[in-house]
């Protein structure tokens, strides 16, 4: 990754925010939900493992649009956490797990995080375009998440 590009990139949000933050675009609620989406996500991941799926639920809800949109990923992962919930949390807890700033073992987690969620998807919706995951949903996972680092 080109850190000088990166950081190029952040100076011009930063500096032309109150023109992106317009009542078109709102650009505020975005920093909700990662605001929202962090206390959620944490109230689930350690919640008893029979109301995972629910505070999950409520992670999802937080998020709004900016995931799920007609394939609906992350509604599948709460799906599958009701059938699965050990499962799932493992997923979310392995994604999330510190990658040392190593590249090479982010991608390893998140094609886990993918091979995971086929499995889950095959057995449960088998030849569903539903509940999939994408390279999108991911993403947002981890930037909900940690955004400084994603």
């Amino acid at each position: 990754m080109n850190q000088n590009n990166l950081q190029q990139i952040f100076s011009h949000y930063t500096e032309n925010f109150e023109f992106i933050n317009n009542p078109d675009n709102d650009e505020n609620y975005k920093w909700q939900v990662v605001k929202d989406f962090q206390g959620f996500m944490d109230k689930a991941l350690s919640a008893d493992i029979e109301n995972f799926a629910d505070a999950l639920y409520k992670a999802k809800a937080s998020t709004k649009n900016i995931i799920d949109s007609y394939t609906q990923p992350f509604h599948g992962l709460v799906e599958f956490a009701r059938k699965e919930p050990e499962t799932v949390r493992n997923m979310f807890l392995d994604l999330y797990a510190d990658d040392g700033g190593n590249l090479k073992q982010q991608e390893k987690q998140i094609a886990e995080f993918f091979s995971k969620s086929n499995e889950l998807l095959e057995r449960y919706t088998p030849g569903s375009y539903r509940f999939k995951q994408n390279s999108h949903s991911v993403s947002s996972y981890l930037f909900l998440r940690d955004p400084d680092h994603h």
